[in-house]
């Protein structure tokens, strides 16, 4: 938060620190230095001393005379400019500029503040850049545009927090936002600062649900180019909350949502929210001072008065919060009050922080699986931990873990010796080793290290365990011995007593399976499977086949539109306490390593999957991947997810193209005769309007669809393509929609090469499918859509015969043996568990 950042500030401003004199160094037996690192940290300042009763307006006075005279950006000529957000950097060239070296902070404002509270809301922005804090605004306009619509009279309506946009509203919300931009930038101008205004370019957006929104927009990607040219150029950039669909429709977007988005984007120093309440208020109309929502966010989001506005904020506070870097924080406060909140001891606003919450094994809420997996991660030692043995050593207190909630850091400990209050840390785990990097890894460590005794031994060039540590020891071997907690007088006697001990990391080299085991975790732990997607038809099926599963469990279900409501809104007949998540190209990482995903089923509509593996692809994370869409069906890097003819292969993959529903239907029609055909074979397909999806359509039109059949797609269409390939040869494939709501049927004519009796083609049928349980063979049966509806099975059938003439007739549902049946066999069949798990309950 920003009043606990003195450090950072401090050296911004270029204090100077005197140490305390009274730091301890002696020698020990063998020569090694120890350092008492607590002393050495007992400083202060001597311009920016602060404390809860110092006059904090003599302080800022102090501060800016020390700026005017100490400035604390330095300036160099440069062809070249280099603006870095995060971990990316924008490059680009331009005539002579200048190169800086600035620190970002991201400013929301909400738009009461600049209707009413202007003038301090630039002198706030001011003295942020004067101290070399380079704000980035996003402002917001929610009043200013209440009172155009209602002079206009247009209704003002929200779902949720989020603003109703029709296209009348839409069109007056983007000439206030204007607006009021401009009376920023203006505002800026006037007082000596340089101000751009950018009200749309950044932010990139799908439609939210324009059914229910309009024409609100979910921010897909953020463009940093304008920002990177303001900043450089000294100017301030102020941005609308406006943002465009990638074909260039304008989207209304939350202005909350609009600058949280950004700041996952460019990862600012701190982020500070403005607005006129100065802060957050509780039930009684009471400013909160801090909220940790790693412990308070379940129980806030319970509470009568949290709703609307404030159950978004922090909806998006703690979205945003998961995947920024654990010490981030977010302030929300007033702009008169906002350098009270930069430098006193005890602000007058909202501090919100993810917070920490360290679990030991004993917790009654520590996840073991989620444990394994950060092990995993951090060593690389992926399925060769075992798990059994470290399970019996937690049993029998011979170790001893703890894992932040997140599950992103870690250690494991025992005691130094029976009875000691000292305990020994094995090693420390951190799923992202940036972690160890600035602050964050003694903020992740703050709460467990505040009263306990520890002590470890490690790199002398760790620095950041002299970060964490309270004292350390340098050894003769390069290693060092850190503690945390332990009166100098016994330092001494305890580094001799472990620097001969093993080092940290033989604890898990000890227990280290062999190659060749096949002993991963116990039999017992259920697999831990993600849903993106988990909206539509094929979505609540998979959640309602994963929850009956006995082997696998729903660990998480994604959906940008349901984000933050109960699974149960969706799918009331599922039994689970989950709420829906939003998980996105640029997080799913993360989602992977917190949740301990063994495997992600991707319902997403085609050409969407790709930035979600093209993320995983860039870490050592490998779950199971089952795409749904059409996307990797033409990728021999895939495999192809037909287990009745490719069951060896998906068993060695981890990357499953599930095959699309006229597709199985065909494929598996064809495939006993793909050598005997003589001409490409045509196949007629009606399926139900289901499978034109839930977003209103034509084709789901049951108005349209009464009395009625469409026909649609008639060549090219994608599973034409798809059967063609897979087959290795040509077939025609003509689509369409009937009024029924789930089912398909095919009438497929193959030509052969030479004549053959129905018993024959009976007889190939049976041979190539006598031991599928989903494949059903009928010879004298014509299959019909409403006998096949809702079941698990495809049934071949109908069989008419003339010369080298074949018809067959093939009904399967399209939701199920089409879709999520299909892929739920692909993922137990990866996990290495019973192909039918979850599914033979079901057959009829």
């Amino acid at each position: 938060m920003l009043r606990n950042s003195s450090k950072t500030f401090k050296q911004l401003i270029k204090s100077t620190k005197s140490f305390n004199n009274s730091s301890n160094i002696i020698k020990n037996g063998n020569n090694s230095l120890i350092s008492n690192v607590s002393a050495a940290r007992q400083y202060s300042t001597a311009t920016t001393t602060t404390n809860v009763n110092s006059n904090v307006t003599e302080q800022i006075k102090k501060i800016q005379e020390f700026t005017t005279k100490n400035p604390s950006i330095s300036k160099t000529s440069s062809t070249n400019t280099h603006v870095s957000f995060g971990t990316s950097a924008t490059d680009y060239t331009r005539g002579v500029k200048i190169t800086e070296n600035k620190q970002i902070v991201l400013v929301k404002i909400g738009g009461g503040v600049i209707e009413d509270d202007i003038s301090n809301l630039i002198n706030s922005l001011n003295f942020l850049k004067k101290i070399g804090l380079f704000p980035v605004v996003v402002h917001g306009g929610g009043p200013q545009l209440n009172a155009e619509l209602e002079a206009a009279g247009e209704p003002t309506e929200y779902v949720e927090g989020i603003r109703v946009t029709p296209p009348s509203v839409l069109a007056i919300a983007q000439r206030v936002f204007m607006r009021e931009n401009l009376k920023i930038v203006e505002a800026l101008e006037s007082s000596g600062t340089k101000a751009r205004p950018i009200t749309q370019g950044v932010f990139q957006a799908v439609p939210l649900d324009p059914k229910l929104y309009g024409f609100v927009g979910d921010v897909t990607k953020i463009f940093t180019d304008s920002l990177a040219s303001c900043i450089a150029s000294d100017y301030v950039p102020v941005l609308s909350s406006l943002a465009m669909t990638e074909h260039g429709q304008v989207m209304n977007v939350n202005a909350d949502i609009a600058a949280l988005e950004l700041a996952k984007a460019i990862n600012p120093l701190k982020i500070v929210f403005i607005n006129t309440t100065a802060g957050m208020k509780d039930g009684d109309g009471k400013v909160m001072q801090h909220i940790k929502l790693d412990e308070q966010y379940d129980e806030l989001m319970k509470q009568p008065w949290v709703k609307y506005g404030t159950k978004l904020k922090l909806r998006v506070f703690k979205s945003t919060l998961d995947v920024l870097p654990p010490s981030t924080s977010i302030t929300l406060t007033s702009p008169a009050l906002l350098v009270k909140e930069l430098f006193a001891k005890h602000g007058s606003g909202t501090t919100v922080e993810r917070g920490e919450v360290m679990l030991s094994n004993e917790s009654p809420t520590f996840n073991e699986q989620l444990f394994l997996h950060l092990l995993e991660k951090s060593t690389g030692l992926k399925k060769r931990i075992n798990f059994k043995k470290l399970q019996d050593d937690l049993k029998k207190g011979t170790i001893k873990t703890f894992a932040n909630s997140h599950y992103s850091a870690g250690l494991i400990m025992r005691p130094l010796s029976s009875g000691s209050p000292i305990s020994l840390i094995e090693q420390f785990f951190f799923s992202d080793k940036s972690q160890t990097n600035m602050e964050n890894s003694e903020y992740v460590f703050k709460k467990l290290f505040e009263k306990n005794s520890y002590i470890w031994k490690g790199k002398t060039g760790d620095q950041w365990f002299k970060k964490i540590a309270t004292g350390f020891s340098e050894l003769d071997n390069g290693e060092s011995v850190y503690w945390v907690n332990i009166p100098f007088n016994q330092v001494e006697s305890l580094v001799k007593q472990i620097s001969g001990t093993a080092q940290s990391k033989d604890y898990l080299s000890s227990i280290k399976l062999d190659s060749s085991s096949n002993l991963l975790r116990n039999k017992n732990d259920k697999r831990r499977i993600g849903l993106i997607g988990a909206r539509g038809f094929t979505g609540g099926h998979l959640v309602r086949l994963i929850t009956n599963h006995p082997e696998i469990e729903l660990a998480l279900a994604s959906s940008s539109t349901n984000f933050g409501k109960p699974i149960t809104t969706e799918f009331p007949t599922i039994k689970s306490n989950l709420n829906f998540e939003n998980v996105k190209p640029e997080n799913i990482d993360k989602f992977t390593t917190e949740h301990g995903i063994d495997g992600w089923f991707l319902a997403l509509p085609d050409k969407i999957s790709a930035p979600y593996i093209g993320t995983l692809d860039q870490t050592n994370l490998s779950p199971v991947l089952v795409d749904l869409s059409s996307d990797h069906r033409f990728d021999d890097l895939w495999t192809y997810g037909s287990p009745e003819t490719n069951r060896e292969n998906i068993k060695k993959s981890t990357m499953i193209a599930n095959p699309g529903c006229y597709a199985t239907g065909m494929y598996l029609t064809l495939k006993p005769f793909v050598d005997d055909l003589l001409s490409t074979p045509t196949c007629f397909g009606i399926s139900g309007y289901s499978g034109a999806g839930s977003k209103p359509s034509d084709k789901n039109d049951t108005n349209r669809l009464s009395n009625n059949i469409l026909p649609y797609s008639l060549t090219n269409h994608t599973h034409e393509r798809e059967v063609s390939h897979q087959l290795g040869t040509p077939i025609f494939f003509s689509p369409h929609v009937g009024q029924f709501f789930q089912g398909i049927t095919l009438t497929i004519s193959m030509q052969l090469k030479t004549p053959m009796t129905k018993e024959q083609v009976y007889k190939r049928y049976m041979d190539h499918y006598k031991n599928e349980p989903l494949v059903k063979i009928e010879k004298d049966i014509i299959p019909e859509v409403k006998n096949n509806s809702s079941k698990h099975t495809l049934t071949i059938g109908g069989f008419s015969v003339q010369g080298n003439h074949l018809v067959v007739v093939t009904t399967l549902d399209n939701l199920l043996k089409g879709a999520a049946t299909q892929a739920l066999q692909n993922m137990n069949l990866c996990l290495g568990l019973n192909e039918l798990s979850g599914i033979e309950n079901e057959l009829k």
